[in-house]
């Protein structure tokens, strides 16, 4: 709970930096060189705005099976997205889409309830991503690093699995609380990054985020108590809803809290853009706004 509120109140400053520093450029300063390119949605080539990317990194869970430090044991992660630029709110903001795939993984850090999953994940969202520093169509005029913030909505497909004697089950057909889940959870995704600018076409993005789900099925853990072990038809379901190492044991889960996971990438983008230099005219060599 400490990681989410310490990454919360990093955004917050982040967000508070970035409004008033688009403030200031606005009203305090009258001379302020603007972004020379934009001179309305309608003369802007639409391709233009386009940003697509791929990504590599890692990801780690945070839930029920761990606490703390212990939860960041990283996993493979990799997808691809594009960001749109929205010509106005001072060329600082753009709707980003992404796709990720990526695994996560655990084992209980308390040794007698013997709990422990691994899950294949695919994620699906949209937000908002808004920029320290304008847009700048010639690439000489752009800032070398652009740090930003994101918040969006998105869904989330999860598939928890066990191991018992040798072999993987998917955990949520067996109902190990007695209770059916859906594989798919809403999530709301939000972090923070910075992006690179290497090039006129070509960037780097490296950026951190947490995505605050609206299930606690995950790790397959969630209830407070264990299903009498009676009650199974199926013997799997039976051993893999108690695998504690000592008789008796009461807590299972924590049903007050969801589950969640964070996610580090690193991404190589590319925008579709012909803005190369500052161009002259004339014989008066005026370089042209």
């Amino acid at each position: 709970m400490n990681s989410r509120k310490n990454l919360l109140l990093v955004l917050g400053l982040l967000l508070i930096f970035t409004l008033d520093s688009m403030g200031q450029g606005k009203y305090n300063n009258p001379n302020r060189t603007r972004s020379r390119h934009v001179k309305g949605f309608k003369k802007i080539k639409h391709y233009e705005l386009l940003t697509v990317y791929g990504g590599l990194g890692f990801s780690t869970y945070y839930g029920d099976l761990c606490e703390g430090m212990d939860c960041m044991k990283l996993r493979p992660q990799f997808g691809i997205g594009a960001l749109y630029r929205l010509p106005y709110f001072y060329e600082r903001v753009h709707i980003k889409t992404e796709l990720n795939y990526f695994r996560l993984a655990a084992t209980d850090y308390h040794e007698v309830r013997n709990l422990s999953f691994r899950s294949n994940n695919i994620e699906l969202y949209t937000s908002a991503m808004i920029s320290l520093f304008p847009y700048e169509k010639h690439f000489k005029r752009r800032s070398k690093f652009d740090p930003y913030l994101f918040l969006g909505l998105g869904l989330v497909y999860h598939s928890a699995q066990a191991e018992l004697n040798g072999t993987w089950y998917n955990l949520r057909p067996l109902q190990t609380e007695g209770k059916s889940y859906s594989p798919i959870s809403p999530m709301i995704p939000y972090g923070i990054g910075t992006r690179f600018n290497m090039s006129v076409n070509w960037n780097a993005m490296f950026e951190a985020g947490y995505r605050w789900t609206f299930t606690d099925y995950m790790d397959d853990v969630s209830g407070a108590g264990y299903k009498d072990p009676n009650s199974f038809s199926d013997p799997v379901a039976k051993d893999l809803s108690y695998r504690g190492t000592r008789t008796g044991l009461k807590t299972r889960g924590n049903p007050n809290k969801n589950d969640g996971y964070f996610v580090f990438t690193a991404r190589l983008t590319y925008t579709f853009s012909e803005a190369n230099f500052a161009k002259f005219r004339g014989k008066q060599h005026i370089l042209r706004k």
